[in-house]
């Protein structure tokens, strides 16, 4: 007798992947000029303690500075470039509304930009930014949200999870362009300028 399975897109994906760095996750970091595989143990502040397979001793092993990969079956393929994601000290900015007496409004946090990796499903629009997990990489097309299967040039572009829908999708807060100062040009005057012996 044959039994067929099917197997949902959900069933495919590896659950620990999707939501990022988490313990007994299975990564490759690299450590004495190769990458070697591993579990992660603990979170200890910003840094994480690994164990490398065949190592006795673990290893403190920071998602941002440090080199790495995912442990994946699928075909990723790394983006050109890097990131920028807005952080709030370790987790991705979110924005939150405070009460305080008869006042409601934005709550305020110092923030600052991560330049973080990015690993695309190939053929998919799912994509794995850093050690936060997966994502949906997401574009504007006749004012609806669509998927996007290949790395974005200069289109704007949203990252999220959830519908894609304008209310459902929610979306990383990315620094899509770097802030540049506005150069000053220098224009030659045209008569000279009188000096104070001429004004005297």
């Amino acid at each position: 007798m044959l039994i067929l399975k099917i197997y949902s897109k959900k069933s495919i994906l590896n659950p620990k992947m999707m939501r990022g760095w988490s313990k007994r996750l299975v990564i490759y970091v690299y450590l004495q000029k190769r990458y070697r595989r591993g579990v992660l143990i603990r979170k200890m502040g910003l840094k994480w303690t690994f164990k490398p397979d065949r190592y006795q001793r673990t290893v403190l092993v920071c998602p941002i500075r440090d080199k790495w990969h995912y442990n994946s079956k699928q075909k990723l393929k790394t983006w050109s470039t890097k990131m920028s994601v807005l952080m709030a000290g370790n987790k991705p900015f979110q924005y939150q509304r405070e009460r305080i007496g008869g006042w409601s409004g934005a709550k305020t946090c110092r923030t600052h930009a991560v330049q973080l990796r990015v690993w695309q499903v190939v053929g998919t629009s799912d994509i794995y930014v850093g050690h936060l997990g997966q994502y949906t990489l997401a574009i504007v097309s006749n004012g609806k949200l669509t998927t996007l299967v290949h790395e974005p040039g200069q289109q704007q572009f949203f990252i999220g999870r959830g519908v894609l829908d304008k209310r459902k999708f929610k979306c990383l807060k990315i620094v899509q362009q770097p802030y540049k100062r506005a150069k000053i040009q220098k224009t030659i005057a045209l008569y000279a300028i009188p000096t104070r012996e001429e004004l005297g």
